[in-house]
């Protein structure tokens, strides 16, 4: 697995959806699962805007290679939740896009800038702290396109297939360059490796947690992985992470599972009660409204009468 920063930066592009027959996504059904699923990856897809603030204030600023790589990856995963939100709305499925990204990210508070500056100060306090993030990246990434292989399997839906697969290529991408950038910083760095899988038995959580709530993440995982071939699948993503300098035997997303699965044992209702009941939608922050948060003026429904 290879990946060169100049041909990454000549090729990166916008999804392709040339093709996509889009005029053909209510003609397929998708369950509760899956639109749950759907709503849950684009609002972490369109949160890497954020999710990249927080690598800008670390020492990722100073490497150009690194920077560079970071501002074609922003711009692909924004694609990649227009078009999932795209495929909603055809579904059927009524929402202000801009209002659903804004709301999400005020219903963050506080805990986004804390966050920040925690980035902020572990990075600078441990050089080694690169190896952390790199790390992290790939296993995001890599748990990222498995989670859409396992939506496709489940889902059956021909167009939802086209669109993912399509996404999937991007995040094949993406897994390899911090994968190889993990790698490049962690060999032959015995104190790295050391922090590395500290740091990731310690801090590391599945994609989407943070800004989703916990049980909202174990619905994901149950829906998705609760199964034999889900679960080899996980197995086979922490083996691969496995196979980075200093991680070897290491376990992340096949305990998130089981400690999913601990939990719904001792609840039956723990997140398939969201998965039943559409809990999708996104609540209006109870502070912090869009317009104060942004200082973009929100029409009112007389002022849009009138324009």
């Amino acid at each position: 697995m290879s990946f060169s920063i100049e041909r990454y930066k000549e090729e990166s592009r916008k999804v392709d959806v040339t093709g996509v027959a889009w005029e053909e996504v209510t003609t397929h059904p998708l369950s509760k699962g899956d639109l749950f699923c759907l709503h849950y990856m684009m609002d972490i897809e369109n949160h890497v805007p954020l999710y990249l603030s927080h690598l800008l204030v670390t020492r990722a600023c100073m490497d150009p290679i690194l920077t560079a790589f970071l501002a074609c990856w922003n711009y692909e995963e924004l694609w990649h939740g227009e078009n999932l939100g795209k495929l909603l709305n055809l579904y059927g499925i009524n929402f202000d896009a801009q209002e659903r990204m804004a709301n999400v990210r005020a219903n963050l508070g506080f805990q986004n800038s804390v966050s920040i500056l925690s980035t902020m100060a572990g990075s600078w306090m441990l050089k080694d702290f690169s190896a952390v993030y790199l790390t992290i990246g790939a296993i995001n990434e890599l748990s990222t396109l498995t989670g859409y292989g396992a939506l496709i399997r489940k889902s059956g839906h021909p167009v939802l297939k086209d669109l993912l697969g399509r996404i999937i290529k991007d995040e094949r991408r993406h897994y390899a360059f911090y994968y190889n950038s993990a790698k490049e910083w962690l060999s032959g760095n015995d104190r790295a490796q050391k922090v590395d899988r500290w740091m990731l038995n310690r801090v590391w959580v599945p994609v989407g947690q943070g800004v989703k709530k916990h049980e909202e993440v174990d619905a994901l995982a149950i829906y998705l992985f609760d199964d034999e071939q889900g679960e080899e699948e996980l197995l086979d993503l922490d083996a691969k992470i496995g196979r980075l300098p200093g991680l070897a035997g290491i376990k992340l997303m096949s305990k998130a599972l089981y400690t999913a699965r601990e939990r719904v044992k001792r609840n039956p209702r723990w997140a398939w009660r969201l998965i039943e009941n559409e809990e999708w939608a996104i609540k209006p922050p109870k502070r912090s409204p869009v317009g104060e948060l942004t200082g973009r003026h929100t029409a009112t429904p007389q002022e849009a009468g009138r324009s």
